[in-house]
């Protein structure tokens, strides 16, 4: 009988055929779960709550191949409500289904993102599973040893971040998936492949820098690729230019008090951030940086187009006069700060959290969700104005290709923006709020 509600701990191997809906899953010790939806009957399995897996145990889901309508829902409520986790020699396989991270749509909730975090030894292998990205975000981090087979996935995971020691393998043309190689200390060098071929081959590792322990190969795939450049490294990288995006930019706030000018999207030649990027020839097409702070240092981005801001530590970020297009603006640090002068502001949402200020003054705002998490959390909105997010238009993309200026955010849904939290979030001389 398939468990129906409460928490569903399972110690030794069993096998669900049906739509079940369950609370937390555990699976430990040396058990096999299988969720076997091979038949031709559509079927669903809803956790409500949070996935683990220990020791040599396993999470096997499989469903109809020719059909691919049978669904493994991790129903979060809202962002980063669950979380999936891999401890031990565990392994998740997922075969021929479809992924979600809610229950419900993008027009209902815009996308929902969560975490799947692989420590010591554990796997996470695909084959043929997709995910639709406008409704979830399942972001893969893979820590210590831990592995990543994936043989055309379409979004699963729709970020990949390689850390430590892990090794991850990509191959397929049907693959769809972002990677984000981390560069943690000391200078890089990287040439990066020709990705205007459509599918292609290329390993990196240890040849790009002697800090990197992690390993990653594509085969026949074509997986965008993306660099995080933490606070002690630095990198040159080298492309082909063109008119195919070729690479994203996660850039970390060094030590130093730092001003960063014309941050721009589309084609790159010279050294973008003294002593630390220098790009010849790389296209990085319109969605191009993400900007995080985990340090005490402050920030000022001025003149830029930037998709993502992250302050983590209890530093602070001021942006003046920018476009800031379709993730997460965040000041989730204790005593952090995030200021916007000035800026056309489209992100999905905009949160605080612990005891994180954000600051909008003059905006344009364009049916973002302010967030703030905790009591103690606030964000002040001050002056500009606050505009409707469209519906998405499919004859046009959501970002102008040349410029990087949205369009619409499909990862939010249309109408205006909104609040939520437990923290005081004010509007005072904003058109078109209401609050």
């Amino acid at each position: 009988m398939s468990p129906q509600g409460g928490d569903l701990t399972v110690a030794e191997s069993q096998i669900i055929t049906v739509s079940s809906s369950i609370g937390n899953l555990t699976v430990k010790g040396n058990a096999v779960l299988t969720i076997d939806y091979t038949s031709t009957q559509q079927n669903t399995f809803i956790v409500n709550g949070n996935v683990v897996l220990q020791d040599n145990a396993q999470l096997i889901v499989r469903g109809n191949k020719t059909l691919m309508n049978d669904g493994f829902i991790i129903a979060n409520d809202f962002s980063s409500h669950r979380t999936i986790k891999t401890t031990g020699h565990s392994m998740i396989k997922l075969e021929d289904v479809v992924i979600r991270t809610q229950t419900g749509t993008a027009e209902e909730n815009g996308s929902v993102y969560m975490s799947y975090d692989a420590y010591d030894n554990s796997s996470l292998v695909i084959d043929g599973a997709a995910l639709d990205n406008e409704s979830s975000w399942l972001l893969g981090n893979f820590r210590d040893h831990s592995v990543l087979q994936a043989h055309n996935s379409v979004h699963v995971p729709t970020e990949i971040y390689l850390n430590d020691y892990c090794s991850v393998s990509i191959d397929g043309s049907q693959t769809a998936t972002g990677v984000w190689m981390s560069l943690t200390s000391g200078p890089h060098t990287i040439t990066l492949p020709d990705v205007s071929i459509g599918s292609w081959n290329w390993n990196a590792g240890s040849d790009i820098g002697s800090a990197v322990h992690w390993t990653l190969s594509v085969t026949n795939s074509n997986p965008g690729l993306g660099v995080q450049l933490f606070q002690d490294a630095s990198a040159t990288i080298t492309g082909h230019g063109g008119s195919t995006k070729e690479l994203t930019i996660g850039y970390f706030v060094s030590s130093n008090n730092e001003t960063l000018d014309n941050l721009h999207v589309g084609l790159q030649n010279g050294e973008i951030v003294p002593g630390r990027l220098t790009l010849n020839t790389v296209n990085l097409g319109p969605i191009a940086w993400q900007v995080y702070s985990l340090t005490s240092a402050s920030l000022t981005i001025n003149n830029s187009t930037v998709n993502e801001i992250g302050i983590f530590g209890d530093g602070d970020v001021t942006v003046n006069n920018s476009v800031l297009q379709l993730a997460v603006l965040a000041s989730y640090g204790q005593h952090s700060l995030l200021a916007l002068n000035n800026c056309d502001i489209w992100n999905q949402s905009i949160e605080s959290d612990n005891s994180g200020v954000i600051t909008l003054t003059n905006c344009n705002v364009y049916g973002c969700l302010f967030r703030a998490k905790k009591a103690q959390s606030s964000i002040s909105i001050n002056g500009g104005t606050f505009y409707d997010n469209p519906p998405p238009d499919r004859t046009k993309p959501m970002i102008d290709l040349i410029s990087g200026y949205p369009n619409y955010n499909p990862f939010r849904a249309p109408g205006s923006p909104k609040r939520s939290g437990l923290g005081a979030i004010t509007c005072v001389g904003v058109q078109n709020c209401s609050w």
